[in-house]
């Protein structure tokens, strides 16, 4: 420590060197000048992974973070991963010991990672900064605290939340799981739709504004109900109408693509993402859909679409069969996602079963709103069974109306369940 004398022997607060120095200083900061260019405080881009992998995905879960480390953070670009495991005894209670993962040390709970660059194609060596213990990936606290903790320590201009797991959509015939389901703690540990909603009002708040993307790497999650439940705290979303293969995203090209550019907008780095997608499982004979989703116009559809429902219940020119064969000459989706439907394929097929003038141009007005470059970014589908799908699915039973559906903002908001009820469902 310097004293008060020698403080002042060593600098005297007169001298010819300190006038001068002050002297430029102030012209600099009048001229609007510097002398040396600013640091950056922040990242261009923080990559938010929340790999719920405690369940039958624990092995593709390991692999997608070994894609990440092929790239890994720069200083442009963090990427940070919430990665829980499980242990066998629990996969084995539940009939699904194969699918238990003993590498990397078999290590079990939830951990914080930073990503750093790796070639290693099996072993994770990035850099560990929190060991959790168990934590539950299917309570959206858990996904708070982590949202909370990453926008703390990796601040960046612009955000991406990628949810990592299994997916229903709004719900699954089998059990309402929607996403990040958790085998450790039960069959029926997940993130509802509501919770999903909550939980990204809260990392919004934490952002001061919207997320940038929140990105689905799990089934079913590419849904009109989706996108409008989280409309109000993410510019764009990023979700698969039909089956995602458990390989999931290509996590190397996805990020390679930030990283050699980070300045890239939140659009551009969305549409990239479906163009891996589409790199990825073209000619491997998967049916796969992948869509960017610009949720500021989200609103807007959903008035059209719930225009159209109106209409429908007006229209008494044809019978109520008519407009569920539309439905079922539809694009669908197979598993839990049987009552899915591609919201453009449907209004597109509507002018084969109905001449209803208010009808017709609701369905048109939809139609032209799911063209890319609208409401969808960017789109892919591969295979014969997804070949119809455009970006967005909506809930249409194929036999009766599930009541877990009320639960969604779109079915609180617009007439679509009225118009389900209407039709005999």
């Amino acid at each position: 420590m310097v004293n008060k004398k020698q403080k002042k022997l060593c600098c005297p607060i007169f001298s010819p060197i300190f006038l001068l120095m002050l002297l430029l200083t102030i012209t600099f900061l009048f001229s609007g000048c510097q002398i040396l260019p600013p640091i950056p405080k922040e990242a261009k881009w923080t990559v938010l992974v929340y790999m719920a992998a405690g369940n039958d995905l624990e092995t593709v879960g390991l692999q997608d973070i070994n894609e990440m480390e092929m790239v890994g953070s720069t200083k442009d670009v963090n990427i940070v991963a919430q990665v829980d495991r499980i242990p066998f005894s629990a996969l084995d209670n539940l009939g699904l010991g194969h699918f238990d993962d003993s590498s990397n040390n078999n290590w079990t709970g939830t951990r914080r990672y930073y990503i750093t660059r790796d070639t290693n194609p099996e072993i994770i060596r990035s850099r560990l900064v929190q060991d959790l213990g168990e934590k539950n990936m299917g309570d959206p606290a858990t996904l708070k605290d982590f949202a909370q903790w990453a926008i703390e320590n990796y601040p960046a201009e612009r955000y991406m939340l990628v949810l990592w797991n299994h997916g229903g959509g709004f719900r699954s015939q089998e059990i309402s799981r929607d996403i990040c389901w958790d085998y450790n703690f039960g069959l029926n540990s997940r993130i509802t739709m509501p919770e999903l909603e909550d939980s990204l009002a809260f990392i919004s708040g934490q952002l001061g504004g919207k997320i940038d993307i929140v990105g689905m790497d799990a089934c079913y999650m590419g849904m009109i109900e989706v996108a409008y439940q989280i409309k109000d705290y993410a510019k764009i979303m990023i979700a698969s109408e039909g089956i995602v293969p458990g390989s999931g995203w290509q996590y190397d090209c996805v990020l390679e693509r930030l990283v050699v550019n980070p300045n890239q907008s939140s659009r551009q780095f969305a549409s990239d993402i479906v163009d891996c997608y589409y790199s990825q499982y073209s000619g491997t004979g998967n049916n796969v859909t992948l869509s960017a989703v610009d949720l500021s116009k989200v609103d807007s559809l959903a008035t059209q679409v719930s225009g159209l429902a109106q209409a429908i219940m007006n229209d008494r020119s044809v019978s109520k069969e008519s407009y569920r064969n539309a439905r079922n000459n539809s694009q669908y989706y197979t598993g839990v996602a049987f009552e899915y439907i591609d919201l453009k394929d449907f209004v597109n097929k509507l002018p084969s079963y109905t001449s209803n003038s208010s009808v017709l141009n609701y369905a048109n007005q939809v139609s032209q709103s799911m063209d890319k470059g609208n409401v969808i970014i960017n789109n892919t589908s591969i295979g014969s069974s997804v070949k119809n799908s455009h970006g967005l699915s909506i809930f249409i039973p194929y036999y009766s109306y599930d009541e877990y559906y009320n639960n969604t903002n779109f079915a609180q908001d617009k007439l679509w369940d009225e118009m389900l009820h209407y039709l005999g469902y």
